[in-house]
């Protein structure tokens, strides 16, 4: 039975903490490492880790100086000793046969990563039992996998805790530290490499989410952030996949346009002036060839051309004139 390491970054999640590892020290499938990295957290998860730890021998607790969910991600990758490693955040929760489908569709079909579907939630009240009626397998080809990653409105397969890795695929690998979209950069670095990618058809991990305020300085710093990742995860396509590279400036344009449009409803000016301006000059690095507008159809290049910085702010104020619903 091959070891699966599920790395499991921690910090100030004391609420949910325990509710995670008893999901996923509860696997149907056994043979697993659980690598707990206290990343300095303030709270009482060092302890919680720690009282874990004497309860499975098969937890590993590390307690670390705060470097950031990244950090902590590739110092969990430097020690997993599994021949198949997976990612958990502490605030969420598993179902008990995530390991094994996951771990059971890479056997069948050969790939090296698979995926499953996800479940998102706010409290436990809105957990639900997913239906185990028999599904099939798909496999999705690298080609699917990165026109999903570069087009997908829904932000598929830009998540790095709803798969399983084969090592050989995420050795040499690591997230970016000091960004929140770390997540993306890393996605975009495996879909370049593999093959194909194994779908499993259940909701197998429950994604907590937190009902944040729009004027939220997270919500802001994580938009930020994500402009950054998909900005270096052009440049990493642009070579072997020019064509999702050019999917994925468009894709980046909308999002400029998405985000300038959310702006208008703060009411902290500096907050706008700050982010607007963050804003255009992630959109100055943007570019396209004439080559690459006649590949484009016509919607995709009404985006090109709204979200340039002469015309975003005007086309949201525009918007904001007309009434039209965010």
């Amino acid at each position: 039975m091959d070891l699966v390491s599920i790395i499991i970054p921690v910090y100030d999640v004391e609420p949910y903490l325990e509710q995670c590892i008893h999901s996923v020290v509860n696997q149907t499938y056994k043979n697993i490492e659980i690598i707990l990295i206290d990343d300095g957290s303030p709270d009482r998860c060092p302890q919680i880790c720690d009282e874990w730890k004497e309860k499975d021998s098969r937890i590993l607790v590390i307690h670390k100086p705060n470097g950031g969910i990244s950090d902590a991600r590739n110092e969990g990758m430097r020690i997993a000793k599994g021949e198949y490693i997976a990612f958990v955040d502490s605030d969420d929760v598993v179902e008990p046969e995530y390991v094994e489908f996951l771990l059971d569709a890479v056997k069948k079909t050969g790939a090296l990563v698979s995926e499953c579907k996800t479940h998102r939630f706010v409290d436990d009240n809105e957990l639900t039992v997913y239906s185990k009626e028999k599904k099939e397998t798909v496999v999705q080809s690298q080609e699917q996998a990165l026109f999903i990653f570069c087009n997908s409105f829904e932000y598929k397969n830009h998540n790095v805790w709803d798969k399983l890795y084969h090592r050989s695929i995420v050795e040499g690998e690591n997230f970016a530290v000091g960004y929140r979209a770390q997540d993306v950069l890393f996605c975009c670095h495996i879909f370049a490499k593999i093959k194909e990618i194994a779908l499993v058809e259940y909701e197998l991990y429950n994604y907590r989410t937190v009902r944040q305020g729009s004027a939220s300085e997270g919500f802001i710093v994580q938009r930020l952030h994500s402009f950054e990742m998909y900005d270096q995860s052009i440049r990493h396509l642009e070579k072997d996949f020019p064509e999702y590279a050019r999917q994925l400036k468009v894709f980046c344009c909308s999002h400029f346009i998405g985000t300038a449009d959310w702006l208008k409803g703060s009411r902290d000016k500096e907050t706008k002036k700050r982010v607007f301006k963050q804003i255009v000059s992630y959109r100055k690095k943007i570019s396209f060839s004439k080559e690459e507008l006649k590949q484009c159809p016509l919607s995709d290049r009404i985006r090109i051309l709204i979200s340039s910085p002469p015309l975003i702010m005007p086309y949201v104020y525009i918007r904001k004139l007309a009434g039209r619903p965010d």
